[in-house]
């Protein structure tokens, strides 16, 4: 296929002037590490393609990588997740990736890695949404790059649970103790990170996000990771006057393993 260098040289000049709006050094440097020539070209075929028509604003940052707003040619609008192939933070994924029957031959080479997380993630986002779980709709994963569903209204991008007054705390974790007691009993998953920051808040609905670390219930680790979820679900409600007793909760979900 013939590249349109001019098309490329402009995206990459949205995407510097991205990178120098942003007066924080680390993430800076995240962002330097994101945007190779790859990834670029892998942004450009999302746009040719029409599945994406522009890449707005970014919407979260962090060390493993960036999600952006994107609008489409419908002027509605979508999430691109894309994980920068240099990064510290990612030598520690074996152990989220080995044990998975999933991901046997994925080797040592760190860009067939991250490719490999964002498939990963992919790859949960379609199994949690067959199970009926809170999580974005996926669109299409190519490389680093994962293109889902934008949570939000308006193109406004949706907060955080930390960042959120709740009104209703017991209808709320009835919601996500639910989703995370089908993600185990029927999507056989364990998020492995659930938390406060990876749940957004569209109004009073839930939607649990960042899912490239979630292991099948018959990965090694996963008991000791669900037994995380729950104490830290426990823990962010007891701050809101619920009292919970996390055995209860692992031998409702898990059955008391």
């Amino acid at each position: 296929m013939r590249v349109d260098e001019k098309f490329l040289r402009d995206l990459e000049s949205k995407v510097l002037a991205y990178k120098y709006k942003d007066k924080d050094t680390d993430n800076r440097q995240t962002q330097d590490e994101v945007f190779d020539r790859d990834t670029l070209m892998t942004l450009y075929d999302l746009m040719t393609n029409e599945i994406i028509d522009n890449l707005d604003f970014p919407i979260a940052t962090g060390k493993e990588g960036i999600v952006f707003r994107a609008t489409t040619h419908s002027g509605g609008y979508l999430a691109v997740k894309i994980y920068r192939i240099s990064n510290a933070t990612f030598n520690n994924i074996q152990k989220y990736i080995a044990g998975d029957e999933r991901f046997r031959t994925i080797g040592k080479n760190r860009r067939r890695t991250i490719h490999t997380w964002a498939q990963k993630e992919y790859r949960n986002l379609e199994r949690m949404r067959a199970n009926e779980i809170c999580v974005p709709k996926p669109i299409v994963c190519v490389k680093n790059v994962i293109v889902m569903e934008f949570i939000g209204v308006d193109g406004t991008p949706a907060h955080h649970l930390k960042d959120v007054i709740i009104d209703e705390p017991q209808i709320l974790y009835n919601t996500l103790f639910k989703n995370m007691k089908k993600l185990y009993k029927d999507a056989h998953l364990v998020h492995a990170d659930f938390s406060e920051y990876n749940v957004l808040m569209n109004g009073s609905e839930p939607t649990i996000i960042d899912v490239g670390q979630a292991v099948l219930y018959t990965h090694p680790m996963a008991m000791e990771f669900l037994k995380r979820d729950i104490g830290n679900l426990a823990r962010f409600f007891r701050k809101q006057d619920l009292q919970l007793d996390e055995k209860e909760m692992l031998k409702e979900i898990a059955g008391g393993s």
